[in-house]
C-alpha cells in the first residue's frame, strides 16, 4: 500500500473516530479509516454525506471488518481529518474521482462503493461513469439523494449554487449573499444537519455550492448505467430523503444486476449508523458471488 500514517488534527467540523491513514492523491491528502484486512476479498469504500466523517460509517466498517472484509472510510476534503482541497470537490463526479484516486493509491483494483445521504451521488458517478469496465463490484445507496428532488432542499438547489460566486464579490455580493446564507444555515438546522461547531458562512457557502452543484439528469444517467449489484436502504420517517424519492431511485437501477431495497419504518436520515450489520452483510454475500462470477 501506497498510503502512509501521518497525524492530522481534526479540522473540528466534524468529529472522525480517531487517527489513521492519510493517502497522497492528485486532490491532496485524503484522511482514511480502515477497518480489516487491506488484503480482504471483499473491499468496501465508505463515503460519508454532508457534513460527515469517517465516524458515520464506523458500526459498518467495523462490522464488515468482523465478517472478514475490509472497510476504507474517507474523509472527504474539509472534513473529519483531511484537509481543505485546494480546488473545492463540488460536483458528484468530481467526489467521485476522488474517492478512485483514494482506492488505487492504496492498491485497491476491485472494491464497492456506499455512500450516505450526499455521499450516494459519488457512489452513483463512480458506479455509473464506470459501468462494466469500472473497479465497482457493489454499490451501496443510504439515505441517499436521488434522481428527483427531495424535501431537503427546501431552497431551490441553483439558487444555493450561486452563492459561492456571490459571497466572492467584494461588499455588494456578500450583502446579496448574507440573506441567502441565513437562509441555508436555517435550513440545515431544521432538518438537524449541524457539525461539532457552529457552521462558517464560508463553510455554509462551500457546502451551498456542493449542493448547487447537483444536476439530476446526470444521476438520471448514472443510475440506469450502473452494472453492480445495488443495496438501497431508506426509512420511512427520514425527515429529508422521504420514501418516494428512494423508491424512485431503486427502480431507476434498470441495468443493475440486483436491486435490494432494504426499506425500515424507523431510521431516519442517519441510519447508516445503525444499519452496519445489514450493509456488512449484503456486501459479504453479493460482492462475494460477484467477485466468484468474475473469475
Amino acid at each position: 500500500m501506497s498510503a502512509s500514517i501521518h497525524p492530522a488534527g481534526p479540522t473540528a467540523l466534524t468529529r472522525d473516530d480517531g487517527p489513521g491513514v492519510l493517502v497522497p492523491t492528485s486532490f491532496g491528502d485524503v484522511h482514511v479509516k480502515v477497518d480489516g484486512d487491506p488484503g480482504a476479498a471483499v473491499v468496501a469504500a465508505f463515503v460519508h454525506g454532508l457534513p460527515g466523517s469517517t465516524r458515520d460509517f464506523a458500526a459498518a466498517g467495523r462490522a464488515l471488518a468482523a465478517r472478514g472484509g475490509c472497510a476504507v472510510r474517507l474523509d472527504l476534503p474539509g472534513f473529519g481529518r483531511s484537509p481543505t482541497s485546494s480546488s473545492p470537490l463540488l460536483a458528484p463526479a468530481d467526489r467521485a474521482d476522488l474517492v478512485a484516486a483514494v482506492m488505487q493509491a492504496r492498491g485497491h483494483r476491485r472494491y464497492a462503493v456506499v455512500g450516505h445521504s450526499f455521499g450516494g451521488t459519488a457512489a452513483l458517478a463512480l458506479a455509473g461513469r464506470a459501468a462494466t469496465a469500472g473497479p465497482v463490484s457493489a454499490v451501496g445507496l443510504v439515505a441517499s439523494v436521488g434522481i428527483t428532488r427531495h424535501r431537503g432542499l427546501s431552497l431551490p438547489h441553483e439558487l444555493t449554487g450561486a452563492l459561492a460566486g456571490l459571497h466572492g464579490v467584494p461588499v455588494i455580493g456578500e450583502r446579496l449573499a448574507g440573506p441567502l446564507v441565513g437562509r441555508f444555515r436555517e435550513t440545515l438546522g431544521r432538518f438537524g444537519i449541524r457539525g461539532d461547531r457552529p457552521f462558517t458562512d464560508r463553510e455554509l457557502v462551500e457546502q451551498a455550492a456542493t449542493v448547487g452543484a447537483l444536476d439530476f439528469k446526470d444521476l438520471r444517467q448514472w443510475a440506469a448505467a450502473v452494472r453492480a449489484p445495488v443495496l438501497v436502504i431508506s426509512a420511512e420517517d427520514d425527515r429529508i430523503v422521504e420514501s418516494d424519492v428512494s423508491f424512485t431511485l431503486a427502480a431507476a437501477l434498470t441495468g443493475a444486476p440486483l436491486v435490494s431495497h432494504h426499506h425500515r419504518r424507523v431510521g431516519g436520515h442517519f441510519l447508516q449508523r445503525k444499519v452496519g450489520a445489514v450493509i456488512a452483510d449484503w456486501l459479504m454475500v453479493v460482492t462475494g458471488e460477484a467477485d466468484a462470477a468474475d473469475s
